[in-house]
């Protein structure tokens, strides 16, 4: 008697080994945003073979169009192995029949596998699928799983949707959906840090992109398929932060450079959608700000809020916080002040007033002037959504000739959220710090000094 294990001749990257223990332990919905070239597919039919060996049913992998199925999975070959991707991930003993022209396999345990297009979901009528692989989902109809997602939770089935980012569309949508969401499973994989490449081959393809397609469109490129950045095709004209800034905010902190001062920007939610964010800086000696910390969630119950902002700014021994007080923040802000007091935190009250100058607004100024920053390599960030957010933002003149930033009604408009990531990043990164061993009056100073603070 023949035996097989599964996965077939196949282990997975350590980068992979989290999306597998995931489901393992019985997850249900997951988005994988790893570069090219980083086994998105070939994880996801490892993973399928698993769970149709395990639970006998309907699963499919979906391609975002049914005529490129064919050759990107069914007929696709491992260059260093030379057999077929499905092959070794579905081995012959497993199986009980194949149908080549439907590109469907039927395994002796009764499971059904199947490669079909997102843009041909309604042929799939009266199917009930047990798992679902959105290959490349950022090109893929999301109508797809508008329809199907319904059938999924009926039945209790699974779904994972992977791809390389195509600006901020559907799929990155999901993936914030997913980061945010702790019954989702979310990785977020940069070619920089898987270690698929060494550096000096990552360097040799962005060279090869620029060269083929110029400066801004190779670069673009690179950022994109290679390092996630979902703002590598954002317009550059009226952009607040030049093309690569992203790249540059991903670089490694200084090492061994003294913190002055540890501060935090806190957005707090003003519509359903949005979210309250706390971002947790470091300020160095040298002027760089580090980011240490990133704690967002939604809802809009002012107690709860105000405790988490509590909880979160004394567990990373904050010393400095700028809160938006425009809008909910008054009372809010007053209430978590009295819950810190004793704690040796200073606080602003942070307000966007309209100021003089060549900036409408004190945000405006605080965005170019953190975009200045990352200019010159001084700005260290790891979150995602926060770089994302930024590298978003794009400025227009009001009627007396000044720069600000883009309504945020029409941010909303285009994205569906607002920018509250960026927003409590350029807070944080306002503030002036003051030494650690400061003390004001009574000891417990009631304001943090911020660059614009006319007082």
């Amino acid at each position: 008697m023949t035996s097989v294990l599964i996965p077939n001749n196949w282990k997975p990257r350590a980068y992979q080994l989290p999306f597998f223990r995931y489901f393992a332990r019985g997850g249900k919905r997951a988005v994988l945003m790893w570069p090219r070239r980083h086994g998105k597919d070939d994880a996801c039919l490892h993973l399928t073979a698993i769970q149709l060996m395990k639970t006998p049913g309907t699963y499919w992998f979906m391609l975002p169009q049914y005529g490129q199925a064919r050759k990107a999975i069914w007929d696709a070959v491992n260059k260093h192995t030379g057999l077929r991707r499905i092959d070794e991930a579905f081995p012959k003993e497993i199986r009980a029949r194949v149908n080549e022209s439907e590109m469907k396999i039927v395994f002796k345990n009764g499971s059904v596998w199947q490669v079909c297009g997102s843009d041909n979901y309604n042929a799939l009528v009266g199917s009930n699928p047990a798992g679902i692989v959105f290959s490349e989902y950022a090109l893929s109809d999301p109508q797809a799983w508008d329809y199907l997602s319904p059938i999924l939770e009926e039945n209790n089935g699974w779904a994972v949707f992977n791809s390389t980012v195509r600006g901020q569309n559907h799929f990155t949508q999901l993936a914030h959906l997913a980061k945010g969401d702790p019954n989702w499973f979310y990785s977020n994989v940069r070619a920089s840090e898987a270690g698929v490449f060494t550096q000096q081959q990552l360097d040799e393809i962005k060279f090869d992109y620029i060269r083929r397609r110029g400066y801004d469109m190779g670069l673009g490129m690179f950022l994109q398929e290679y390092e996630n950045d979902e703002n590598a095709f954002v317009s550059t004209y009226n952009s607040v932060f030049a093309r690569g800034a992203g790249e540059k905010m991903r670089q490694p902190a200084p090492a061994n450079v003294p913190t002055v001062s540890r501060v935090a920007g806190i957005d707090l939610a003003r519509f359903g959608g949005d979210n309250n964010v706390v971002f947790i800086g470091d300020r160095l000696e040298d002027g760089s700000l580090t980011e240490v910390r990133v704690e967002s969630w939604a809802g809009m119950d002012a107690v709860f809020t105000q405790g988490k902002i509590a909880d979160v700014l004394s567990s990373y021994r904050v010393n400095q916080a700028a809160m938006d007080g425009d809008g909910v923040g008054g009372p809010i802000i007053d209430n978590v002040r009295a819950q810190c007091d004793g704690r040796g935190i200073v606080f602003e009250e942070y307000h966007n007033i309209a100021i003089s100058g060549p900036y409408g607004n004190r945000t405006t100024q605080g965005y170019f002037d953190l975009a200045r920053e990352a200019e010159a390599g001084k700005i260290f960030l790891r979150d995602e959504r926060v770089i994302g957010e930024l590298g978003a933002r794009l400025y227009e003149f009001n009627h007396k000739g000044q720069v600000v930033l883009q309504n945020k009604k029409e941010w909303r408009k285009e994205s569906g959220t607002s920018p509250d990531f960026a927003d409590a990043a350029v807070m944080a990164s306002m503030i002036l710090p003051l030494p650690k061993n400061f003390q004001g009056k009574g000891g417990r100073p009631a304001f943090a000094r911020m660059d614009y603070d006319v007082i």
